[in-house]
């Protein structure tokens, strides 16, 4: 008896932690998107995970590119609107990072009306959890992902992205 106790009292203690866990993820996605939508780049990059900042060469070229590709979009009628988070899947521990996918979605005003979307992001921590770092997947497979960042579990699971248009 003591020793079924025991598995049931460690089951809720990592079901809490896991828990806890994702509801870091998402406030800490949140804060990107806060950063994001007030176009505060510097801010907005510290989610940013690492390897994808190297694939820019470093910070400031990553920011001035994600600001010339927006500053497109907006001439030509696109602007983001709201973006939110929801899901987060399992927990990975792979290669001593926590790996997850999060859920966003993203609503958009176009030249020809709104569109809703259903994208992923992979959310990576290094330090078990205090800092999450994101990569947009672009609605790419885990396959594709890996390829470009091969630390990535191929147990995370990418759903395809949805777009609807209103």
């Amino acid at each position: 008896m003591k020793k079924v106790f025991s598995i049931i009292f460690l089951c809720i203690i990592i079901f809490g932690f896991s828990q806890n866990q994702k509801q870091t993820v998402i406030k800490q996605a949140n804060d990107m998107r806060k950063y994001f939508m007030e176009k505060n780049y510097d801010a907005f990059s510290n989610y940013v995970y690492d390897g994808v900042i190297k694939m820019y060469g470093n910070k400031k070229k990553m920011i001035d590119a994600s600001v010339d590709a927006i500053n497109q979009m907006e001439k030509a009628g696109y602007t983001f609107k709201d973006v939110t988070f929801s899901e987060v899947s399992d927990i990975i521990n792979n290669k001593a990072e926590l790996q997850t996918v999060v859920h966003q979605k993203i609503e958009m005003e176009t030249p020809k009306g709104k569109i809703l979307g259903d994208y992923y992001l992979i959310g990576i921590s290094k330090d078990n959890g205090k800092l999450w770092k994101f990569i947009d997947t672009a609605g790419k497979n885990i396959s594709e992902m890996i390829k470009y960042f091969p630390n990535l579990s191929s147990k995370l699971n990418l759903p395809k992205k949805k777009i609807t248009s209103q």
